[in-house]
C-alpha cells in the first residue's frame, strides 16, 4: 500500500509540474497512455479500454551525477502500470552505471543490445501492436535481469554494444544471455547487426538448451521520411516456464516506414513475413501494422493503430496481436484509438 501511495503521489507531482525534480539531479518522468480498443480472435471479438497503445504506461525515476573529468554516474528505475485500472507497478528497467570517454558500463535489469539495434528499425517504436516485438522478438528477449552491459565510445559513427547476464543464479546456466552488437549511425543512415545467445532449462526436464537469434537492421532518412528494414534468423530451444517449451528455426523480415508529415501529423507502417523451417511449434505468418498520430502539444498526442496477423497453420504457439490480454485464442487483429501524455 505504501508503494502504491508513493506512485500516486509521484504522478500527481509530475502532472502538476510537467517534469518533477525529487532531489538534486533526480528526475521523475514517464507516460500515461490509454485507448479504446476492439480486438478480434478467430472465434470472437471484444471491446475494451486498454493501457499502453504507443508506450507502456510507466513511472520513471532517473538521474546522473557529474564525477569530473568527463565521467558521470547515472541510474534509472522504471515501474510499469496499467492506466485503465491503476494496477501495478511491475518492473521494467532498473540499473545503475558509469560513463566516460572510455564508454558506458551499467548493471541491473536493462534493454538488450538487440532491442536497441532492431528496435530502432521498428517504425512503431515497440508499440503494443508492434509486429517487430510480437512476431520477430516474440520468444526472444529484449530486456534481461542480472545483466552487465558495456557500450564502447562512438568512433567514426561506429559503436559496439555488449551484454552478459547471470541468468537465474541457481547454480546452472539457466537463463544466461550473451549478446554482441555493432551499430553505425552517421547523418541519415543507421545500420546495425547483433547476435544473441540464450540458455534455457527444458521445462519438461533438467537439461539446459540454447537458442541463437541474429538481427540486421537498416534505416535511412529522406528528410522527414524514413524507410526501415529488419532481417532476423532464429534457431534453438525457446521456453516459457512452466508449460511452454519448443524447438524452432527459421527467418523473418520486416519492411516499414515512418513519416513526419508535418509538425503535428505523422504516420507509420510495418509489414513482417515469417518463414518457419518446420511449421510445427510455430507457423509461417504475415503481419502488418498501420498507425497515425496527431500531436496536440509537445507532450500530448492522439493516435490510431490498426494491426493484423495471419498464420498459415494452426500451431500451439500463436503470435498475438497484443500481449496485453489473456484472451484465448490469441487476438489476430485489433484497432486502437487512444491518447498518450508524457510527463
Amino acid at each position: 500500500m505504501k508503494l502504491k501511495g508513493a506512485v500516486a503521489s509521484a504522478l500527481l507531482l509530475a502532472g502538476a509540474g510537467g517534469m518533477a525534480h525529487a532531489a538534486d539531479g533526480v528526475k521523475i518522468s514517464g507516460f500515461v497512455d490509454i485507448n479504446l480498443e476492439h480486438l478480434s480472435t478467430p472465434k470472437n471479438s471484444v471491446n475494451r479500454i486498454s493501457s499502453g497503445g504507443l508506450n507502456a504506461s510507466r513511472l520513471v525515476f532517473s538521474g546522473d551525477e557529474d564525477l569530473g573529468g568527463g565521467s558521470k554516474a547515472f541510474f534509472t528505475h522504471e515501474m510499469q502500470f496499467s492506466a485503465d485500472n491503476g494496477t501495478g507497478p511491475t518492473p521494467r528497467q532498473s540499473f545503475v552505471g558509469l560513463s566516460g570517454s572510455w564508454g558506458t558500463i551499467s548493471m541491473g535489469r536493462q534493454n538488450t543490445p538487440s532491442y536497441w539495434i532492431a528496435g530502432y528499425a521498428d517504425p512503431s517504436w515497440s508499440a503494443d501492436y508492434s509486429i517487430v516485438s510480437n512476431m520477430q522478438f516474440f520468444y526472444a528477449p529484449y530486456r534481461e535481469n542480472n545483466s552487465l552491459a558495456y557500450n564502447t565510445p562512438r568512433v567514426g559513427g561506429f559503436m559496439g554494444r555488449f551484454m552478459v547476464t547471470a541468468g537465474q543464479e541457481d547454480g546452472t546456466s539457466n537463463g544466461r544471455y550473451v549478446s554482441t552488437a555493432v551499430e553505425y549511425r552517421e547523418g541519415p543512415l543507421f545500420a546495425g547487426a547483433v547476435s544473441d545467445l540464450k540458455y534455457n532449462k527444458n521445462v519438461f526436464g533438467s537439461n539446459i538448451l540454447s537458442s541463437r537469434d541474429n538481427y540486421f537492421a537498416l534505416a535511412y532518412r529522406f528528410g522527414s521520411f524514413e524507410p526501415t528494414f529488419i532481417y532476423h534468423t532464429y534457431n534453438g530451444y525457446y521456453a516459457y516456464p512452466p508449460y511452454v517449451g519448443f524447438n524452432a528455426s527459421g527467418w523473418d523480415a520486416q519492411a516499414g516506414m515512418r513519416w513526419q508529415i508535418t509538425d503535428r501529423h505523422r504516420v507509420f507502417a510495418s509489414f513482417v513475413v515469417k518463414k518457419d523451417d518446420k511449421n510445427v511449434a510455430m507457423s509461417d505468418a504475415k503481419g502488418m501494422l498501420l498507425g497515425y498520430g496527431y500531436n496536440l502539444s509537445k507532450r500530448t498526442d492522439l493516435y490510431a493503430n490498426y494491426g493484423r496477423i495471419n498464420v498459415k497453420n494452426n500451431t500451439t504457439v500463436a503470435y498475438p496481436m497484443t500481449f496485453n490480454t489473456s484472451t484465448s485464442p490469441a487476438p489476430n487483429s485489433g484497432i486502437q484509438l487512444g491518447i498518450r501524455h508524457a510527463f
